[in-house]
């Protein structure tokens, strides 16, 4: 389950495009953000996905990947051209491929390595799919298998990519888009597979009604893409996180819906709230510099976006480890049984820091962007350390029976010793 949409605005000044994404896996599944330096390689040679071994490019560009730590794929990420692209799990009839083969995070790296403009990535995961397929399991702790979508984005065209199988379908889009866990496309796509030549209606005849309507898919999209709507080119970057750290319209803290899946995912009691939001992303491509955000940790809505530069990096580089995301996540497991005033201070805290965070010198040059950012990587994590010593201090609140049962079992699985 996830999340991902744009904004894209022409003006007379110039463009305000930015991207943003969350990514919702298992609780438990560690998150980590590397930047990958790209390569020039000798023919014959391969590159190891998460289940195949495919021929490797020519060349490969940087890229920054937000991703789960036991898969070679991403679920989303950019490359030094400007190119964004974001996955979506998609729920069809006849279920997905089980077999082995590239899956849609592989496909969403492979095209970031190897294009450098979204007309490019669209035909890098289009010629890869057609020729290795898609398939194998996704899941971290059980088996999960699905087709996919992706949001492909650089500075002047946006796509929406959607897959079943070898097929596929693809529209470019102007203006703001978005896309969830349910097919968008009807017969209106600008390019098909000759497995779609048949198809009136590719929602109405491919989609899994049951798991995309229990995955909230249509809310979640409507809620994104009603925001994104709203902007313009005026609204800022705070605007973008605040959209990633949706709810809907429920002020309930804890949640014990056994059924809500927002924007901001909370895993929860139950067969259907699953997942949760493990990392998010943020990118500006507005401006020539091209500005990225990141969380490295789950829940947006209890975590801090700070800012990342492709010259931060000189070689591979693990920016958000996984040691770093299970600090936090101590952090978040306490804080989301703390009563509602000592989330508030947090956040009103955390929007301070973000504030200053958001004030980048225009006129930086990538010496001082990388000062500024380890500045603020600095301050982050010491905010975190702070306030997980409150968080862990606070009496928790009382009641949420099976709310607390579910979280005692997921730290019991992921050896975090947390007393709820």
């Amino acid at each position: 389950m996830c999340d991902t949409f744009v904004y894209r605005m022409e003006t007379s000044s110039g463009s305000s495009i930015r991207f943003g994404k969350n990514s919702d896996r298992e609780p438990n599944e560690a998150h980590e953000v590397i930047f990958q330096k790209g390569r020039t390689f000798s023919q014959g040679e391969r590159v190891r996905c998460t289940y195949l071994d495919i021929p490797q490019a020519k060349e490969t560009q940087d890229v920054i990947l937000c991703k789960p730590v036991w898969m070679w794929g991403a679920e989303m990420g950019v490359n030094r051209h400007g190119l964004v692209i974001g996955n979506e799990a998609l729920f069809t009839k006849g279920g997905a491929p089980k077999k082995p083969a590239l899956t849609g995070m592989d496909l969403l790296r492979l095209a970031l390595e190897r294009s450098t403009k979204s007309a490019e990535a669209v035909d890098c995961v289009t010629a890869l799919l057609e020729t290795f397929g898609q398939g194998g399991n996704c899941g971290y702790s059980h088996p999960f298998f699905y087709n996919n979508s992706f949001l492909i984005v650089d500075r002047n065209d946006t796509y929406v990519l959607e897959t079943i199988g070898r097929d596929w379908a693809v529209k470019r889009v102007d203006g703001p888009a978005a896309i969830s866990n349910g097919l968008t496309l009807h017969h209106d796509w600008d390019t098909a597979s000759p497995g779609f030549s048949g198809i009136k209606d590719l929602v109405s005849e491919k989609s899994d009604p049951i798991i995309t309507g229990f995955s909230q898919a249509t809310r979640r999209r409507a809620c994104t893409l009603e925001a994104v709507k709203k902007m313009n080119s005026e609204s800022s970057v705070a605007e973008f996180f605040t959209i990633l750290r949706s709810h809907f319209d429920s002020t309930k803290w804890p949640d014990d819906s056994w059924t809500d899946n927002s924007v901001c995912m909370h895993a929860g009691f139950g067969p259907v709230r699953i997942n949760q939001t493990t990392g998010s992303l943020v990118v500006d491509l507005s401006n020539k510099r091209m500005d990225i955000w990141i969380t490295g940790s789950s829940l947006p809505c209890l975590s801090i976006f700070r800012p990342v530069h492709f010259d931060d990096f000189v070689g591979d580089s693990i920016i958000s480890s996984e040691k770093d995301w299970r600090e936090r996540e101590v952090f978040n497991r306490n804080a989301i049984f703390c009563p509602e005033e000592f989330v508030n201070e947090f956040r009103e805290l955390r929007d301070r820091i973000e504030e200053r965070f958001a004030r980048i010198p225009d006129d930086a040059d990538n010496r001082q962007l990388a000062w500024f950012d380890q500045q603020c990587q600095r301050e982050a994590a010491g905010f975190y350390r702070r306030w997980t010593e409150k968080a862990e201090e606070t009496q928790k609140v009382s009641g949420h029976i099976l709310l607390k049962r579910t979280w005692k079992k997921n730290n019991i699985k992921a050896k975090f010793h947390i007393d709820i």
